[in-house]
């Protein structure tokens, strides 16, 4: 498969959706319409379609999050939409975000490229092959499939635990990754900024 990298958006671009994004959790959480966007007044790349994982953090503390579709279904800016929603409201490690809340969250948007499966020989290969803070995994197991972006390594920095913790998120023995059990590992970049951050990570 052919890697794609996620989209490059301009400073104003991502201010746009981060904005666009408390505007529609605001107008969710307060019971009123969603936000109108003029989609012919936007640049090409708020028009294309990416997958966009949206998170929502509480004093440094993660509050929701999530990606409706690995697969590209829809404008970047209506599934920034779409997911700023679900982060607040569907997530189901967290009960849903209340109006009170607004004020002390903090959004974040990740623009996500294309995933693409990595080979490898055994756990040492699969531990080599990745890229701590470069790339997000997707890790499918016999017992089902979790992911983690990139900057989740910022707080597990060990492949190994790393990719144990993927392993427990989907419900499955932390060695799984190690075992038969573990039937396929696909990588994927980001394009990721937030409100607190005057730039994208790396």
């Amino acid at each position: 498969m052919e890697r794609i990298g996620p989209i490059d958006l301009s400073a104003s671009d991502r201010a746009f959706l981060l904005d666009l994004a408390r505007r529609t959790l605001r107008a969710q959480l307060e019971g009123e319409p969603a936000p109108l966007i003029d989609e012919d007044a936007l640049s090409v790349p708020l028009k294309t379609e990416a997958p966009c994982f949206v998170t929502l953090t509480e004093g440094g503390r993660l509050r929701g999050c999530i990606l409706d579709s690995f697969v590209p279904h829809e404008p970047i800016v209506r599934n920034v939409m779409r997911n700023v929603i679900l982060a607040a409201t569907g997530d189901p490690r967290f009960s849903p975000v209340t109006a009170g809340e607004l004020p002390s969250l903090t959004i974040e948007v990740s623009i996500l490229g294309r995933p693409y499966a990595i080979s490898f020989e055994g756990p040492e290969e699969l531990v080599a092959a990745l890229r701590p803070g470069v790339d997000g995994v997707i890790l499918s197991t016999t017992y089902g499939s979790s992911t983690y972006l990139p900057q989740v390594w910022d707080q597990i920095p060990d492949p190994e635990t790393f990719l144990s913790e993927l392993c427990r998120k989907h419900g499955a023995p932390g060695d799984c990754w190690r075992t038969a059990d573990l039937l396929r590992v696909e990588i994927y970049q980001v394009n990721h900024f937030g409100e607190d951050e005057g730039a994208p990570s790396p």
